[in-house]
């Protein structure tokens, strides 16, 4: 196919860029106590510790066990619940603090089910550990009877700019197809809840979710990430059917899958790399087709504007080695195509 045929086919999408703002997100309950909980853990009633003491008591010797244990103040019970803060915190400044009350809540609720039914999802934790844990969280976060639905009281700007975006594009529009990027696994679950209750989006708006694979074989099992989608390849089959017509995606959508064209790519954050950049936008392939990404109000990092910039840069400096190549290539033929000889100079 030559290329006017091809630009018959395929559109370079309008780029437009969305600036939030950067929030700090009030203080909550939930936060505060887990704060408190992971700086005042007590490791003499860690399951781990209790189990080392008791060998010690039996006569074995686990006192390097021990001694590591009291230096780093680490064990697996605390790195959880560590890690359970540091994905609250970051929940509630990217999306809120409403969204970050329900990821702790459906967490904890997930953990409660895996140790009342020995799940074998957390296989790694001893049974002692998962009861233990649970007996931490449901202190700061009682969980009976059914969970409470997701609040948009005090969701961020930012989700409410996404809001805004799909509902303008979608408006009107019964062939509308969207891929939205978004770094975080946590964070897809979450939107999609949003998307899928919000009142503008509801009745508008057939969400579903493409996480892929964990990058790792050897990536744990965290509390933290109990909310996660799991991977579900039917997304991508009821996308190309219409059945869905919004897809909440990580990275593992850029390329090497098979996706329909869409009428609009979000970036809800700063794509990483050039590379980043134009394989998202690459999914955009329609008529009069939209390319947002979302940038913070701080100004850090580099706006897609100088990554299409860099871009028609790269493609300039490509156009011209291909020219300056082929140039050479056609002196080298004229040479030789004419008479060959060797001229000695002359000698004294």
């Amino acid at each position: 196919m030559h290329r006017s045929e091809l630009m018959r086919y395929v559109h370079r999408p309008l780029l437009v860029r969305i600036d939030h703002p950067v929030e700090v997100p009030e203080a909550t309950r939930i936060i505060s106590s887990l704060r408190n909980v992971v700086q005042n853990y007590d490791l003499q009633q860690d399951p781990y510790v209790l189990e080392l003491l008791k060998q010690q008591r039996a006569g074995y010797d686990v006192t390097k066990q021990i001694h590591k244990v009291s230096v780093s103040g680490r064990t697996y019970c605390r790195d959880q619940l560590k890690s359970l803060l540091a994905k609250a915190e970051a929940v509630a400044e990217e999306l809120g603090t409403s969204a970050m009350e329900w990821y702790v809540q459906q967490n904890l609720a997930r953990l409660k089910k895996i140790v009342h039914t020995s799940d074998a999802q957390l296989f790694e934790w001893s049974v002692d550990e998962k009861a233990h844990l649970l007996r931490i969280l449901t202190r700061l976060l009682p969980v009976d009877g059914e969970l409470e639905a997701l609040s948009l009281a005090h969701i961020s700007r930012k989700v409410e700019l996404l809001v805004d975006v799909l509902v303008s594009e979608a408006n009107d529009n019964p062939a509308f197809t969207c891929l939205t990027f978004v770094e975080q696994r946590v964070w897809v679950a979450v939107l999609a809840e949003i998307i899928s209750i919000h009142p503008r989006t509801r009745n508008l708006l057939r969400v579903g979710t493409f996480v892929g694979t964990s990058l790792s074989s050897k990536r744990k099992a965290n509390i933290a990430t109990l909310v996660e989608p799991e991977n579900q390849q039917a997304t991508l089959d009821e996308f190309r059917a219409g059945k869905l017509n919004v897809i909440l995606a990580t990275s593992v959508l850029e390329e090497g899958i098979d996706v329909s064209s869409c009428h609009l790519v979000i970036c809800f954050e700063r794509p990483k790399n050039l590379k980043s950049f134009v394989q998202r936008r690459g999914r955009a392939r329609k008529q009069e087709s939209k390319y947002f990404i979302f940038l913070p109000n701080a100004g850090l990092g580099r706006p897609p504007e100088s990554w299409q910039a860099l871009e028609e840069e790269m493609k300039k400096a490509y156009l011209d080695d291909l020219r300056q190549v082929k140039a050479a290539e056609a002196r080298e033929l004229q040479d030789e195509g004419g008479q060959r000889f060797f001229e000695v100079p002359k000698t004294g």
